[in-house]
This record gives C-alpha cells, structure tokens and sequence, in this order.
C-alpha cells in the first residue's frame, strides 16, 4: 500500500511537533544558560514522541557529567534542578538522578532515559556500555555526542530546534519514536 500525504498535512504535522517542543519562541535577549534551560525543555519534551517509554509513573533520568571535570558535578546538579521543575509526557513528574561516566558504567538501578551533559561523550564507551546494557535512550545538547556516536537524541535551540535522531543506536537500546517525530527529525 502506496501512502501519500499532501504537502499541507505533513507540513501540518511538522508545525504542530515544532510548537510542541518549544512551546514558546526563545527570547533574543536569552542568557546563555536560558539557552540551556531551552535545551532541556526541548529535550524533555521529546519524551511525548518515546513510544517505548513506560505510559505511567515516574520518569527517572539520569544526568551523566564526566568524572574528571571538576565542575561538572555542579553543572550536572544544576540541570537535575531544572529537570525537576519540568513535566514529563502527560504531566509525569521528572526524578533527576546525577551520576558520573564511572558511576553510570557500574549502575545496576532503574533510569528510564539520560541526558549527557557536556564532556560526557569524551567517555563514549562507558556511556554505550550502559546504554546498551540498561537499554536506555541517552539526550544531549552537546554536539560532540554526535561525533562519537553515544547519544541518541542531540537536540539544540539556537535560533530554531535542532534534532538529530541515531537510528542505528536508537535501533540497538529498542527506543521506538513515533512516526510523526521521526518525519521531522535530522536522522544520523
């Protein structure tokens, strides 16, 4: 079966999953860690178009830094304050978890998702052993993770949303998105 769709409803469609993820435009004066923070709600939103996401209870995610850097802990802490004030798909509440690229590499608890905060795809096979092993799907707004293949969603708000979607680590942790998310989406 040949399915068509007219210009106008994939447009549609891709209009609607856009305003979903910003939910509102990025103001030009932001500060550089607002941008952040936009980085985080788009990333956060993303979890509606998870299929293979569980449908209830809380959405744990793990905010990974890499062990090394000394202020990563803090940057890693501050993203789990704001993951806090977010709501996951259908108003879930968000459980941030903070663990280090050693730490995740030895995790044997539940997470349901991690966000890569930067400097933690310099660690890409302690951050795939895990994600492999615990069959997770791993954020990030870092650009490097694109590089060294350990995230499955690199997302940034920089003037417009950014996703870039790896259908081949996404295949290999079984996170399934949505067909409408994956039509509008940069696929690595």
């Amino acid at each position: 079966m040949n399915w068509r769709y007219p210009i106008s409803v994939v447009s549609g469609l891709k209009l609607t999953l856009f305003v979903m993820l910003l939910g509102v435009m990025p103001s030009a004066h932001a500060a550089a860690d607002q941008i952040s923070v936009e980085n985080l709600q788009a990333a956060m939103r993303t979890l509606n178009f998870l299929e293979s996401l569980p449908k209830e209870g809380i959405i744990v995610v793990g905010v990974v830094y890499p062990a090394e850097v000394p202020t990563a802990k803090s940057l890693a802490a501050n993203t789990a304050k704001v993951i806090t004030t977010l709501a996951g798909p259908n108003s879930r509440t968000l459980q941030p978890i903070i663990l280090s690229t050693t730490d995740l590499a030895q995790f044997n608890g539940h997470l349901n998702v991690i966000f890569l905060v930067a400097g933690s795809s310099k660690h890409p096979e302690l951050v795939l052993g895990a994600l492999r092993r615990l069959h997770l799907v791993s954020i990030s707004d870092d650009p490097a993770c694109v590089d060294t293949n350990c995230c499955v969603l690199m997302i940034r708000t920089v003037g417009r949303v950014e996703i870039t979607l790896d259908t081949a680590l996404a295949d290999a942790v079984g996170a399934r998105y949505s067909l409408v998310f994956t039509m509008v989406v940069k696929r690595k």
